[in-house]
């Protein structure tokens, strides 16, 4: 009987094997639900292919919507003739960025409650300002007494007659502009016709943002690296693939009349904001060029190895985050340095090559802006802003853009950072 029931078995072994291993085998949820896996990890798995396979089919799509020759052509036609019949000042050519659809190329997406942010953070940066200004008068005091007694009356008189300030208050002004205090070294003034940090040597190499709305990160690394250059001789090169991929912060807003912090990420090849950017350096550092290489897409966080670059401060020039006038903007540049911005990008602006940019493009408020920019100087002569972009060299004049003040809305969100300059 044994021996029977035996031999059944032995036939229905191979079955139930065969059984398993299709299930095993198959797509079912049977596997998905083994004790092994969480739902939680699964999830996060799924949402990561997800993600992954979208941004493989958005970069799919933006190369299909490149702009063809003929399409280029008849663009800049319509823009020759817009400059013609306005009477333009700047000059167009043709240059890669123009096969790009602006969208692509851009990416500046001011915050929903950006006049709310503004008011909290521009406060917060004043007071911090104030704080690092006590500290470093403190610090050229105990330094000037550490290194020489008081300055005998004929060296006195040599300051006097080189123009150069009898006191030693860094950023002291004349009379006019006294009110200006600043912690950089032989200061411009704003009084001046003309400036800026470019022919001063104290603006790094143009970058190249590519295919992605990372504009935002390229001018927060343009602001500090110019900082940096600035007020501690060092040309740095960041990474803004880390703040592409690490930037984040509690922001500041007021919600049922109280201030609370909000985490937000900086941004994306979407589109992003520089403020969260800044609050991130505050805490951590940046990265170097050279250990976060940008890829034009984003990608893993990856730490920056070091705690040598963060900054002390910053704030926005106008509180509620708005256009500064022409004196704000210019003693924004004497005080703190290079200034992040916005402009309203255009077709006009895609194409432009040199001469000053004054399309005066219409705009719905002085929010309707798409791309973050450098501003590094002014010239009256020109009634106009020298602007550093991150479209590379071969756009613009060797990657730079004179705009007509007002122009745009040129230098809406400007936002001033600090690095300390004490040693």
């Amino acid at each position: 009987m044994i021996r029977r029931h035996s031999k059944q078995f032995r036939f229905a072994v191979p079955i139930i094997l065969t059984f398993i291993l299709s299930l095993i085998l198959s797509n079912t949820s049977w596997v998905a639900v083994s004790p092994i896996c969480s739902h939680g990890s699964l999830a996060a798995k799924s949402l990561k292919k997800e993600r992954e396979y979208l941004d493989q089919r958005l970069n799919k799509e933006r190369k299909r919507l490149l702009r063809s020759a003929k399409e280029i052509r008849e663009m800049m036609e319509g823009i020759q003739k817009h400059i013609n019949k306005k009477n333009l000042k700047f000059v167009i050519a043709l240059n890669e960025m123009m096969k790009y659809q602006i969208e692509d190329i851009t990416g500046c997406q001011v915050p929903q409650n950006i006049d709310k942010q503004a008011k909290v953070q521009s406060s917060q940066g004043e007071d911090l300002w104030k704080e690092f200004m006590r500290k470093y008068r403190e610090f050229r005091s105990k330094k000037r007494g550490s290194e020489e007694k008081k300055p005998d009356e004929e060296s006195l008189r040599e300051k006097k007659d080189d123009g150069k300030r009898g006191e030693d208050i860094i950023g002291k002004k004349d009379e006019k502009t006294d009110t200006i205090s600043t912690d950089i070294e032989n200061a411009p003034s704003p009084d001046a016709p003309a400036f800026n940090w470019m022919t001063a040597g104290k603006v790094t190499p143009i970058k190249y943002q590519g295919q992605c709305g990372s504009c935002w990160a390229f001018t927060s690394a343009a602001v500090v690296e110019s900082n940096y250059f600035i007020r501690k001789n060092m040309n740095l090169d960041l990474s803004e693939q880390q703040f592409l991929d690490c930037a984040e912060s509690d922001q500041p807003i007021y919600r049922g009349g109280q201030v609370i912090t909000v985490k937000q990420r900086a941004g994306s090849c979407q589109g992003g904001w520089y403020g969260p950017v800044f609050e991130y350096l505050k805490t951590n550092s940046a990265a170097l060029e050279t250990k976060i290489p940008y890829k034009s897409e984003e990608s893993g966080c990856i730490g920056a190895g070091t705690n040598m670059y963060k900054i002390v401060a910053w704030g926005y020039v106008k509180p509620d985050a708005g256009i500064p006038s022409v004196s704000q903007m210019k003693e924004a540049l004497c005080k703190y340095g290079p200034i992040a911005a916005c402009i309203k990008v255009t077709p006009a602006f895609q194409a432009y090559s040199s001469g000053v940019f004054d399309e005066f493009a219409d705009c719905n408020g002085e929010r309707d802006i798409n791309h973050a920019i450098t501003i590094v100087g002014w010239d009256d002569s020109k009634e106009s802003y020298l602007i550093k972009n991150s479209w590379g060299t071969g756009w613009g004049d060797k990657g730079y853009i004179w705009v007509k003040y007002g122009c745009n809305n040129i230098g809406y969100g400007a936002a001033w950072v600090l690095v300390s300059s004490m040693e």
